[in-house]
């Protein structure tokens, strides 16, 4: 394999590690996670609601924050409480931009590296498309170990500073008997990122059985 060639399988291995880092998040966006984590998470009693209304009313943040067409956020709760007020609105309108800004990246991502991927298979530089899986693979596990040792040696700490990259300070923090905070309390983060965690290595579990299968003896080479 040239050097022009490594540095190719490099970068698709970048683009491949994004999908795979990126793919996760964009499954624990779906209903059906919301509404059984937010109930696992004892979130109706911290938030003093029924399961039906707390699903409902996460379902609407998720909606919300996901992006979807007509979404809103609910200024009071049904006994007239608070829900969300300007500065938790402002917020989840952050988040919505960062979302965007993921699946955005990860549908480039998963464009860029298909492309590469198919015409390097097809002028049979194959050596090179297994060492750009492999290598994606392994960029994966570890962004995923390194996150996890973060996570569980100070995971207030990691917290705080996941947040700083993407939100300006003071915008986030709200107090504890806000909905926001009842409605999707620390094991609701810790949960999904363990989940997150989980299916980015999956992925690279994949990445790294089609990496190998395509090692040299498999398919013709490449020069």
């Amino acid at each position: 394999m040239t050097a022009g060639w490594r540095v190719a399988a490099t970068a698709a291995a970048t683009a491949l590690s994004l999908v795979a880092l990126g793919l996760p998040l964009l499954l624990l966006m779906t209903p059906p996670y919301t509404a059984v984590l937010v109930v696992r998470v004892d979130a109706p009693a911290l938030a003093d609601l029924d399961v039906e209304e707390t699903q409902a009313v996460a379902e609407q943040v998720r909606a919300f924050v996901g992006g979807a067409r007509g979404a809103t956020l609910p200024e009071t709760l049904h006994d007239g409480r608070p829900a969300f007020d300007a500065k938790a609105v402002a917020h989840l309108d952050d988040v919505r931009k960062v979302l965007h800004a993921a699946r955005l990246a990860t549908l480039l991502a998963a464009i860029a590296a298909g492309t590469w991927a198919l015409w390097a298979y097809r002028r049979g530089h194959v050596r090179a498309l297994a060492s750009s899986l492999t290598t994606a693979a392994w960029i994966v596990v570890g962004v995923v170990a390194l996150a996890a040792l973060v996570a569980l040696t100070d995971f207030d700490w990691f917290f705080t500073a996941f947040h700083g990259l993407f939100f300006e300070a003071g915008t986030w923090q709200f107090p504890a008997d806000a909905l926001l905070i009842r409605l999707f309390p620390e094991p609701f983060w810790a949960a999904s990122g363990a989940s997150w965690g989980g299916l980015a290595l999956a992925g690279a579990a994949v990445l790294g059985v089609l990496g190998r299968s395509m090692r040299p003896g498999a398919v013709r080479q490449g020069p």
